[in-house]
């Protein structure tokens, strides 16, 4: 090809415009964890030294709205009446979510997360602070006697980036299915391992939501179900699973202590139609510990606790 021709069709691609004029994707080249733009002239940076506001992105709401729509049309994707939020991945890792403003009677709402999709080394943990040395002993052992665990913390606390970590503790032989709404869930290279995730309805198209993914994971043979995040009926499959034979799956949940954790999973439980002994049943003799996190930008785990079935109840006990 024309060595010219190939410079001008770099240069005036739709990608290669897209990227150049758009403030928005320009703003993902800087080092975050979050950017939240709440308004046209409202917009937020997380990043490893806290929060900031970013002023003078925009010139006006119109810029802000073109800037959005061209953003979207980049990655294939849409904001309607009938559409009005667009959950989706892009590059690196990075999560997106966009509210229409009919839902926020102003603006569109736009937010960007970083996954926590990246692998970190044993000595990342430790000599940041993030576990203590007695912690990481126990995680291992846990991890080799197959144990069912649950990471439970609030947003952005560390729950996926500890579950890809605990992964390396697999012996590569073992068969994982790992079910996820979003790509953020790494196995190490050369593991037995296959990946599902959730499809939301589109038109003429079935939605697959999580507990079909579990139930189907069954029939595949798997050593351990590996759940990026438990949050609906989905509850009564993977418990119904990890008591049925499936030791050793891991599964992430929003909880601000091991006892809230519990609570919602027990209320999740009745929800779906499960009786309040039945429920403390399935957990008590289901999960056998759940490692608690705190903080977003200073992550830790504050504590193991074990899970035991005991007198119809379900009983925590600090053991890290």
């Amino acid at each position: 090809m024309n060595p010219q021709l190939r410079q001008w069709l770099e240069r005036y691609s739709p990608e290669s415009f897209a990227k150049r004029e758009n403030t928005i994707i320009r703003l993902l080249e800087e080092e975050f964890t979050e950017i939240m733009f709440n308004s046209w002239n409202e917009i937020f940076l997380e990043d490893e030294e806290g929060m900031r506001s970013m002023e003078g992105l925009f010139s006006s709401r119109g810029e802000y709205q073109r800037s959005v729509s061209r953003f979207l049309a980049f990655y294939n994707q849409r904001l309607s009446v009938d559409r009005p939020i667009a959950d989706f991945d892009i590059d690196r890792g990075y999560r997106v979510n966009v509210i229409n403003s009919h839902l926020t009677g102003a603006d569109v709402v736009l937010t960007v997360r970083k996954g926590g999709g990246q692998r970190f080394q044993e000595s990342d943990f430790l000599d940041g602070g993030f576990m203590s040395r007695h912690q990481r002993q126990l995680l291992l052992r846990l991890m080799r006697e197959r144990k069912t665990l649950f990471i439970s913390g609030e947003t952005s606390s560390g729950k996926t980036t500890l579950l890809n970590f605990l992964l390396g503790d697999i012996d590569r032989s073992e068969r994982l299915v790992i079910i996820e709404d979003t790509a953020e869930i790494r196995a190490p290279a050369g593991s037995n391992c296959v990946y599902l995730r959730t499809k939301a309805k589109a038109h003429l198209m079935q939605e697959v939501n999580t507990s079909d993914l579990v139930k189907t994971s069954l029939r595949m043979r798997p050593d351990r179900i590996i759940l990026g995040e438990i949050r609906r009926e989905e509850v009564v499959d993977f418990l119904h699973a990890i008591n049925t034979g499936h030791r050793g799956s891991l599964c992430t949940g929003h909880g601000n202590s091991p006892q809230d954790m519990i609570a919602r999973l027990e209320m999740l439980l009745m929800e779906a139609g499960i009786p309040y002994e039945a429920a403390q049943r399935y957990l008590g003799r289901g999960i056998d510990a759940i490692i608690q996190l705190r903080g977003k930008s200073e992550r830790k785990l504050v504590g193991i606790s074990g899970i035991r079935f005991s007198k119809g109840e379900v009983k925590i006990d600090d053991i890290a």
